[in-house]
């Protein structure tokens, strides 16, 4: 990895408490979590509620992995985020503020460089797929 990339990493279990959600050796803990993104929309897509119609759940989308995150735009359950850098504001930021806005997502006041190195992490967590074995796949 390149020395930026190495920064990254530090900040990602770090300061920008990326792992509080992003754990794990898929870098996700394969819940449900409000960013509020689209939650200013008039009529704001509600997410895993839809399903649960759970209170706590209104907004809350999968929390993706970040392995070939650089191969995936665009971001967010909406597609709203281009790239990754705009990604990593919009952690920044703290999310947009809403009622059901994830207790874990909150301002992280990185610097320009720090935000360059945390997007230079994630990019250095892509590569290739493993083979799938489709011998090993139940048949019909």
């Amino acid at each position: 990895m390149s020395e930026s990339a190495v920064r990254g990493r530090d900040l990602f279990f770090g300061k920008a408490q990326c792992t509080a959600c992003h754990v794990g050796p898929n870098l996700t803990d394969e819940t449900y979590r409000n960013l509020g993104v689209g939650m200013d929309a008039e009529e704001p897509d509600l997410g895993r509620y839809v399903v649960t119609k759970a209170e706590k759940d209104k907004g809350a989308f999968k929390t993706p992995t970040v392995r070939n995150a650089e191969q995936t735009a665009p971001y967010m359950h909406d597609g709203s985020v281009a790239t990754l850098e705009e990604v990593v504001a919009w952690y920044d930021k703290g999310g947009h503020p809403n009622p059901w806005l994830d207790d874990k997502v909150v301002p992280l006041n990185l610097s320009a460089q720090e935000k360059t190195d945390l997007v230079e992490f994630m990019k250095a967590c892509s590569g290739p797929f493993p083979p799938v074995e489709t011998a090993r796949l139940p048949v019909d």
